[in-house]
Formats: C-alpha cells, sequence, structure tokens
C-alpha cells in the first residue's frame, strides 16, 4: 500500500483540473521518481508501478502544455519506458481489450481517481464500480492488466514527446 496515496491522487486530479497550488513540476518529477522506483522494486510492485504510471498519465495535459521542456522529457522517457518494458510487453493477457483500446483515452481520464484509490488499496470503491463490462471473476483485471497500464503509458508519453518535439522544431 502507498501510504500517501490519496494526498497524491488528489494532487494529481488538481493538477489536471488546473487548480493545484503546489510546484505542478516538481509534482511531475516526483511521480516519475517514484515510477522509477517501483519499476526497480524486487520483487516488482505491479500495482505501486500502476499507480505512478496512471499518475502521470493523469498529469499528461501539463507535461505537454505548462511543463519545463526538461519535465515534459522527463515524464515521456517514464512514460515510455513503462509501455517498452519487456516485462510487461511480453506477459500473457487473455482480454479481449482493455480500457486503452477505446478510442478515447482522454475521456478516461475521469475515472482515474477511482482507479488510483483502487490500486493504493485504499477505497471506498469496488473494483465493480470502475469495470462496466461487467462478468468475470475479478472485474477490475483489465483495468490493473499490464497491457493497459502499458497502454495508457504509450498514448501520455508519445503525446508528450511528440509535443516536446514539435516545440523544438518551432523555435
Amino acid at each position: 500500500m502507498i501510504d500517501d496515496a490519496r494526498e497524491l491522487a488528489d494532487d494529481w486530479e488538481s493538477i489536471r483540473q488546473g487548480y493545484y497550488l503546489g510546484e505542478h513540476d516538481e509534482t511531475v518529477l516526483s511521480c516519475a521518481e517514484r515510477l522509477d522506483a517501483a519499476r526497480a522494486a524486487v520483487p516488482r510492485a505491479p500495482d505501486a508501478t500502476a499507480f505512478f504510471t496512471l499518475g502521470l498519465v493523469l498529469m499528461y495535459g501539463h507535461a505537454i502544455w505548462d511543463a519545463e521542456p526538461e519535465v515534459a522529457d522527463r515524464a515521456s522517457v517514464a512514460l515510455l519506458a513503462v509501455a517498452s518494458d519487456p516485462g510487461l510487453a511480453n506477459g500473457a493477457c487473455d482480454h479481449p481489450a482493455h480500457p486503452c483500446d477505446d478510442g478515447d483515452p482522454d475521456g478516461r481520464l475521469e475515472s482515474f481517481g477511482m482507479l488510483l484509490s483502487l490500486l493504493a488499496g485504499d477505497s471506498e470503491y469496488r473494483w465493480e464500480d470502475l469495470d462496466e463490462s461487467g462478468g468475470g471473476p475479478d472485474r477490475g483485471a483489465r483495468w490493473r492488466c499490464p497491457h493497459n497500464v502499458a497502454g495508457f503509458a504509450r498514448w501520455a508519453g508519445a503525446a508528450i514527446r511528440d509535443r516536446s518535439r514539435s516545440d523544438e522544431t518551432d523555435r
């Protein structure tokens, strides 16, 4: 369990909504550092990795539009590392589809507050509240699936990277 999960999720959502009073770039960098630590943990901590990955995804708009270039680059690198992690890419998955595949990943960000609280293990919600597809013994499995986490990471990481590159060519 992540001790400060509620505070982090609230901060990240506040950054996404544009009303965070703290230091935005420091918060993004801290999330990227904690993501790196979760990925390096032995044994692996898949829920912690997912938590910090999806936290960065939630803040992708700040990284694209408002972050200092080095902060945006750091967020993009961290997200794309998750997306290309062989441990995720080569893992077995029997889900026919994932939430990241629905064509509107940005629209899915509305569910991330609930998702982050579920991943942190400190939630008044149940996985059934999040997974509208219904059925199956583990209804949150599609959301927690490493392929889903990697899919969101790929989408946000590429968006940040592409924006950073277009800013460089505009100079």
